[in-house]
């Protein structure tokens, strides 16, 4: 079987088993803003975004060591393991000063509290779940997502509805809770895969794997944090400049489409590189290139009919969910969230060659120069007045971080063209002196 056809089949098979999950998720997001309002919908997921780019700083080096050297392991089960171990370390590690810094910005003991038990739970079930699809057990790892999301909704709906209980407290025991079922689910799995009983000694030597995990893994879990910033500095500027029912609204906007997105485009990340690891591994460079090319435009196909889709009726179906006023402010936000979505996602396929080659640290420096370019576009024309400035800035980074991914790929395009540009030149000359 070609990379092409096992990654269709792979592909499928995520696509299958993540539509139901992903749409329980973007249902949520009315559900919630309708309960909530945009104030209180924008500051909870403020605090849970905070969250994940914490989640993944902590765990995003293991995570994607789990996936880039799992297939070369030569023993599965310590590899396994030891990860785990050395995942919980880190949490417990950073449980302290973590906890402060929630509780400085917070200023509520049983606010912190509720952010550091998600961000543990959540954490070591990102390190779970990459065991499992390094394996090539994708179906186990979306049923964990879906065990999550139905949980979530359910439980955060509860304590909205039925208590009294504070509308932040109430989300993030519903996160805790969702996120516990699905790592006890993903333990099990991995348990009974690796065949592996939790009396056994296995007597893994951690030092080395803990050496080779952070020199891969460290400068991608800082790149986590700044590609997270890439699309939450643009809420904290906009709540900033024109308050929370602006950010509220936007930050739906987002959120709906973003996921939306996601639901097409994840599988294909998530399935495709292990398949390159496997394939880089024995030299399969060719193939790789040629399956990158082909997956790339798919992307581009469906970015212009989703932005098609969006102009003649999604955004219509768009506001009529989120009870947002259909002005041409918001429209044209929601286009250029689709814009920027789909160019980030262009830039997470083209990335993979920096990480079969593990020059991660490349990868870290890129991502903070978009960052950066991002930040300064925002200082420099964000007090014009102009609530777009900050879904063009996120756009603008995004089309920063792939440009400078892709340079290699674009010089030697431009001299391609260029070399032909000479031949048909010369080509012509021959044939005036001919004649």
């Amino acid at each position: 079987m070609d990379l092409f056809s096992r990654f269709k089949k792979d592909y499928f098979n995520y696509l299958i088993s993540i539509i139901l999950p992903a749409a329980i998720t973007g249902l949520s997001i009315p559900l919630f803003k309708h309960v909530l309002g945009a104030k209180g919908y924008g500051s909870f997921a403020l605090w849970y975004n905070a969250v994940l780019i914490l989640s993944a700083v902590l765990s995003g080096w293991i995570t994607q060591s789990i996936i880039r050297f799992f297939p070369t392991s030569k023993n599965q089960n310590r590899f396994a393991k030891g990860t785990l171990e050395i995942s919980l370390k880190t949490q417990l590690a950073f449980f302290v000063p973590v906890f402060c810094g929630f509780l400085y910005f917070s200023h509520s003991y049983v606010l912190s509290l509720f952010c550091l038990l998600a961000l543990f739970v959540s954490s070591l079930q990102f390190t779970i779940a990459p065991i499992l699809q390094a394996a090539f057990l994708s179906k186990k790892i979306i049923f964990s997502e879906l065990i999550r999301t139905a949980s979530y909704i359910l439980v955060a709906l509860c304590f909205l509805l039925l208590t009294h209980v504070n509308y932040l407290y109430s989300l993030f025991l519903a996160v805790i809770i969702s996120y516990l079922f699905s790592l006890v689910y993903l333990q099990k799995q991995s348990n009974s895969y690796f065949k592996i009983s939790n009396s056994e000694n296995i007597g893994l030597a951690h030092e080395p794997l803990f050496k080779k995990f952070l020199k891969y893994g460290g400068p991608l879990s800082f790149w986590f944090v700044f590609a997270y910033l890439l699309s939450y500095i643009d809420k904290i500027f906009i709540l900033k400049n024109f308050g929370g029912e602006m950010q509220g609204n936007y930050q739906a906007i987002f959120d709906l489409i973003s996921k939306s997105i996601v639901l097409i485009i994840s599988p294909i990340i998530t399935s495709v590189f292990p398949i390159l690891t496997s394939a880089y591994q024995v030299g399969n460079n060719s193939e790789i290139r040629n399956l990158l090319k082909k997956i790339i435009k798919f992307e581009l196909i469906g970015y212009v009919v989703v932005s098609t889709g969006y102009w003649l009726f999604g955004s219509d179906i768009l506001f009529f969910l989120l009870k947002i006023p259909d002005t041409a402010t918001y429209r044209m936000m929601g286009f250029l969230v689709i814009t920027g979505s789909f160019i980030w996602q262009v830039g997470i396929l083209i990335q993979k060659r920096f990480e079969l080659r593990m020059q991660s640290f490349v990868l870290l420096i890129l991502v903070i120069i978009a960052f950066a370019v991002q930040l300064l576009f925002y200082l420099l024309f964000g007090s014009s007045g102009s609530e777009l400035i900050y879904p063009i800035g996120f756009v603008l980074s995004a089309t920063v971080y792939v440009l400078l991914i892709s340079f290699t790929e674009l010089r030697v395009l431009i001299k391609s063209v260029e070399l032909v540009k000479i031949k048909r030149v010369y080509q012509g000359f021959n044939f005036i002196k001919k004649k």
